[in-house]
């Protein structure tokens, strides 16, 4: 049976994009404020959609993915480019999500024991070269949308392994949560991400993302960067997306960037990806104290304890789960588990 779900998730901020539209001018403003009236329909349907119980897409084997050509178009998923052990195809694009998204599967096998985002082999699928020009990626609730960037501000996102992982890990949690961790309908909106359990879903995704990238280069935390999606802006454009190290930081990222790492800033009407900041950055301290390789201790941690959460779960509500897990796993008084505490306190989230 399919999970529930209400809401597709983006990469990029709303807030993002809409101070380089207005930058902009001409047709290029019109590009992107078309983008961010797209998206918000797209919410909406792929909400709709998701309350319905399509059949399971199980793969014929383990660890499956299929790739697809969008053509330029939004209609899913599109010409099929390529399929589980196919040999590389002449799309540079469809190749790069072949690779990210087999990265972002082994990551969750072989470290965490998790067959696919349900737990039992469901295929993977992703559409690259979505819509016209559309800078953005996304989770759907059934599958992945890539799109090829805009042509000036973002380089495109099929070759970024921070931004597949994100969106694939929005997977995971889709089906850990029943329902959709922060997923709301309000009455005449398009549903979306809200409130302190939709940043945790939003979190969740930065989180992982950052381990698959530390996992894959082989990098410990004191070598690892934090960042997440450094490789999509333009030079002009920014940075990166997001910093787990210091949320908020615009030397770091992108000018004017909101996030917030203390939670005695955060507002009930906060974005979700302003808000993100908090429970990322408390990941980030508890990595930094226990040293070493991030998921080696703190994978299995943030994996059960967003596994006990339910869809209006708070900050408060993640930081007792994972410190929960940490003792379980680690033990009472261990460094991981005094370290996880002492994360979420420094963000203020435990007194």
């Amino acid at each position: 049976m399919s999970a529930r779900y209400g809401c597709a998730c983006f990469a990029v901020p709303k807030r993002l994009l809409k101070q380089l539209a207005d930058d902009s001018h001409g047709e290029h403003r019109a590009l992107l404020q078309a983008q961010i009236e797209h998206s918000s329909k797209l919410r909406g349907q792929r909400a709709m959609q998701s309350r319905d119980r399509p059949e399971p897409r199980l793969g014929r084997q383990l660890l499956h993915r299929q790739v697809f050509d969008a053509q330029g178009q939004t209609f899913l998923p599109g010409q099929l480019l390529r399929d589980e052990d196919d040999p590389p195809t002449s799309d540079k694009q469809a190749d790069e999500a072949y690779e990210n998204v087999g990265i972002a599967l082994q990551f969750y096998k072989s470290v965490l024991g998790r067959d696919s985002v349900d737990g039992r082999g469901a295929r993977v699928d992703a559409s690259v070269h979505y819509g016209f020009r559309f800078a953005n990626a996304m989770w759907t609730g059934r599958q992945m949308i890539v799109g090829d960037g805009d042509g000036r501000d973002f380089k495109g996102f099929s070759h970024s392994l921070g931004i597949i992982a994100h969106e694939f890990s929005h997977g995971i949690c889709q089906h850990i949560v029943p329902g959709g961790l922060g997923a709301v309908t309000v009455p005449n909106q398009p549903p979306a991400l809200k409130g302190e359990a939709g940043a945790l879903n939003e979190s969740f995704s930065d989180v992982f993302a950052s381990m698959i990238k530390q996992w894959h280069a082989g990098h410990d935390v004191k070598r690892a960067d934090w960042l997440l999606g450094e490789d999509v802006l333009a030079p002009h454009a920014g940075k990166a997306l997001r910093s787990l190290e210091d949320p908020g930081n615009g030397k770091l990222t992108w000018r004017k960037d909101d996030q917030i790492k203390d939670y005695r800033r955060y507002k009930p009407t906060d974005d979700v990806h302003r808000a993100a900041g908090i429970p990322n950055h408390a990941f980030y301290l508890a990595a930094m104290a226990i040293g070493g390789k991030s998921w080696e201790t703190l994978g299995a941690v943030w994996l059960k304890g967003f596994d006990r959460l339910r869809a209006r779960a708070t900050f408060l509500d993640a930081a007792h789960a994972t410190v929960d897990v940490a003792a379980t796993l680690h033990g009472k008084g261990s460094r991981p588990h005094e370290a996880v505490k002492s994360g979420w306190k420094t963000v203020n989230v435990l007194a």
